[in-house]
Parts: C-alpha cells; structure tokens; sequence
C-alpha cells in the first residue's frame, strides 16, 4: 500500500514538472536550432549568393541568434536571469576558468582587430585575411567565444548544459558552413589553399 502511495506521489509530481522540463530543455533547443538553420542556410546564404555581403536584417538575425544563445543558459541553470549560480569552491577549478576565459577574450578580440569589423559583420568580404590569429584557424573568432562559452560549462557544470554548448557548436557549424560556400566561390583556389594549410578550428604547429 505505501510503495502504492508513493507511486502515486511520483507520477503525479512528474505529470505536473516533466512538460515543463519537455518545454524547456527539448522544445525550445529543436525550434531555436530550427530558427539558426534558417538564418544561416536560408537568408544569409541568399545575401551572400545575390548580394556578395550580408544585408542589415541579416546582420541583425546573426545578432539576434547569439543573443537568444546567450541568455538561454538559464534555461540549464539553477536560477534565474539576470543573476549567475555562486562560484564553485574549488579554487583549481576557478583558476582553470579564468586561464580559459582570458585566452577566449584575447582570442575574440584580436581576431576581430585581424578581421576588421565590416568583414567580421560580413560587410566586407573583398579580402581574405590570413595574418595574425587567422593563420592559426579559419574561424578564430567562433574560437574565442567558444572558449568564453566553454568557464561556463566548467564553472556550472551540469549534463544539461552540454546541451546549452552543443546548441553553440551546431550555430558555429551552419555558420561556417555558409560563409565558406561563400568564400570558396569568390576566391576559389586562393581559399582552397588556405583551407589545406589552416584548419577550420586550430593547428598547433606553425
């Protein structure tokens, strides 16, 4: 009779939290990657066919995936927006982060110095950079936000917030995916051969 109870209790508490959780850790990924597909594969893909650069309402879709990305950790974390969880106690652990999130901001922001900002916002794609942090990968920029993504996971590390980051690597990969189309149409065996000499994340080798 008690184990009756008690199951009872367990499917009426899963009946009420579980299409909650269905909601916000299943529903929301799949139509949020949906969105990132078409705005990658669909509009900014047309801009770069039809127009050789991204139009405003591109640029500002772009923005607008990255910024959806960035908030919807609360989806995987244990509190609310604004506010973040208390750091862990392991002092290692913090310093590991901190070592990652500098070399994810430098990174980012000397990439988007290598870059220019019209090319990085894809007004601009008249020359193919590879100087500076882009003779160690094609796409140092998505490098270092990664990195930036990856003191979070570690930090307020759950299984779930895999998902948060593996939402970031499918956004980086349809990403890539267009503007290399792009590239490789424009400058055609130029960029083939700097695909052959720097990789899509990182070498380590000069």
């Amino acid at each position: 009779m008690r184990h009756t109870i008690i199951a009872k209790k367990d499917f009426k508490y899963y009946s009420i939290f579980l299409p909650g959780m269905l909601k916000e850790h299943v529903t929301f990924p799949i139509f949020f990657i949906a969105f990132v597909y078409f705005v990658f594969r669909v509009i900014i893909k047309r801009d770069y066919t039809k127009h050789k650069k991204l139009s405003p309402v591109s640029i500002l879709l772009e923005l607008l995936v990255f910024a959806i990305h960035a908030n919807s950790i609360y989806i995987f974390l244990p509190t609310e927006w604004p506010n973040l969880p208390h750091l862990p106690e392991n002092k290692v652990l913090i310093i590991i982060s901190t070592i990652i999130l500098s070399s994810g901001i430098i990174i980012l922001f000397y990439s988007w110095l290598n870059l220019g900002t019209k090319p990085s916002l894809g007004l601009d794609k008249n020359k193919l950079i590879s100087k500076g942090f882009y003779s160690y990968s094609r796409n140092p920029q998505l490098l270092g936000y990664g990195l930036i993504l990856i003191t979070f996971v570690i930090l307020y590390f759950s299984w779930l917030i895999l998902f948060w980051l593996l939402q970031y690597i499918l956004i980086s990969y349809f990403m890539i995916k267009t503007e290399e189309e792009f590239l490789r149409q424009k400058y055609k065996e130029k960029y083939t051969d700097y695909c052959l000499q720097v990789p899509r994340i990182i070498k380590f080798k000069k």
